[in-house]
């Protein structure tokens, strides 16, 4: 049995490849492509495997990527539209519609940071109900920016007035979103309210 020699040093300072691969006899000969490293961009090590790819089954169930027009919740909540919801999740949804009809914007402020972590459907739901609240009060602010001065400098109450529409728009939309709101929850489904009565500032 001859010895091969082993290749001169490469110039990099890197040891060069062996002849044979690992488990042969010197005697056999490489196979082709022994030593070489796979072209770059093409298939080579770790291709096989989806190299740099998320692992199967990584990410949002039913291969559902995060979808922010859906909900308010991070990637990183394991839920999303069209997933399977549990009767805890919208009892607790149902209660962020019906709680802010009876205490205001208490209700799905709790819940909101109770719940937020731990489901994308009650987070979703809680977060629309808050901001619904949070855009009523800008409704009502803009408007008194703009009819309080009016009142003041023309020592007239008149203007005032201008508080009954927003009154009535707001009032009237009150029961009929929290209410739509609360019977999509209580069915386990998505609902998101016009964004005129629902400014997304809450996620």
């Amino acid at each position: 049995m001859s010895e091969q020699p082993f290749p001169p040093p490469s110039d990099d300072g890197l040891p060069p490849p062996h002849p044979t691969p690992y488990g042969q006899p010197p005697s056999a000969p490489p196979p082709p492509g022994y030593g070489q490293a796979p072209p770059y961009g093409r298939q080579g090590y770790g291709d096989q495997q989806g190299y740099g790819q998320p692992p199967p089954g990584y990410g949002a169930p039913g291969g559902q990527s995060y979808d922010p027009r859906w909900g308010y919740g991070p990637p990183g909540v394991p839920q999303g539209p069209g997933t399977q919801v549990t009767s805890e999740e919208t009892t607790w949804a149902l209660m962020s519609y019906i709680g802010t009809l009876l205490a205001g914007f208490i209700a799905p402020l709790v819940i909101y940071f109770v719940k937020r972590r731990e489901s994308a459907f009650v987070r979703f739901h809680a977060a629309q109900s808050l901001n619904y609240m949070l855009t009523i009060l800008i409704h009502v602010l803009a408007v008194l920016l703009v009819a309080v001065p009016l009142a003041i400098g023309f020592d007239h109450p008149a203007f005032l007035i201008l508080l009954v529409p927003v009154y009535l728009v707001d009032g009237l939309g009150q029961w009929v979103f929290l209410i739509l709101g609360a019977v999509k929850a209580g069915k386990g489904q998505y609902y998101r309210f016009p964004t005129f009565f629902c400014f997304r500032m809450v996620r």
